[in-house]
């Protein structure tokens, strides 16, 4: 049976397969030149910027609450709180793992205004990140049964709420252990790296007793 890992890359290349449609944008938008105009005070910049990586940030708002109208708002929120102090932020090297992590805190922060509404429990394991392998790339591929695909999605959604995180993280938008550490917070790199790793074997193992 092939790696968890050669699945998770899979479904992350589906991802990029399926934004086929904006290509020529993909190509024309440079995340560092567009920061550096947006930070300078170019309005168009802003607007760019925006709009290549609202669907990605929304997405991750997705995992957190089911709430569009509260996740709509506050990722506008977000970018004007980001726009406000925009002269400050020269310095950010990722521009994406930076808006993620801008947007998480933001989310964390009205979820815990909201701590009564059970839908919107941050601290839950079993409420959000639940991960799905790319159907489409593994069939393909002709190396996995139907039954394994569905232990695979099983296992990966049996890890803890943030285990699943990081792996979403890494996996799904390619963020680097270093930047992983930095939006969710982990004490150090090595913490970041350890979580994955652990993460995937359990994964390994359970791929393992399933082939017996």
């Amino acid at each position: 049976m092939s790696s968890f890992t050669e699945i998770l890359s899979d479904n992350n290349k589906d991802d990029e397969r399926g934004d086929l449609r904006k290509i020529t944008k993909s190509f024309e938008f440079d995340p560092s030149s567009e920061w550096k105009l947006f930070c300078d005070g170019s309005e168009s910049a802003f607007v760019k910027i925006y709009n290549h990586y609202f669907q990605t940030l929304y997405n991750l708002g997705r995992q957190f609450s089911g709430d569009h109208d509260l996740l709509k708002d506050t990722l506008q929120e977000t970018f004007i709180n980001i726009r406000k102090k925009r002269h400050k932020l020269h310095k950010v090297i990722s521009v994406k793992a930076f808006l993620i992590k801008c947007y998480r805190n933001k989310i964390i922060t009205e979820q815990k205004k909201q701590k009564n509404n059970m839908r919107l429990n941050y601290t839950s394991n079993s409420y959000g990140f639940l991960l799905t392998p790319s159907h489409e790339s593994v069939l393909i591929s002709r190396q996995f049964r139907e039954d394994q695909i569905q232990l695979m999605q099983e296992s990966l959604n049996r890890l803890t709420r943030r285990q699943r995180e990081a792996i979403y993280y890494f996996y799904y938008n390619g963020l680097s252990y270093a930047q992983i550490k930095d939006v969710m917070g982990f004490s150090s790199v090595r913490a970041a790296r350890n979580l994955i790793y652990r993460s995937l074997t359990e994964l390994k193992k359970k791929a393992q007793v399933s082939d017996k």
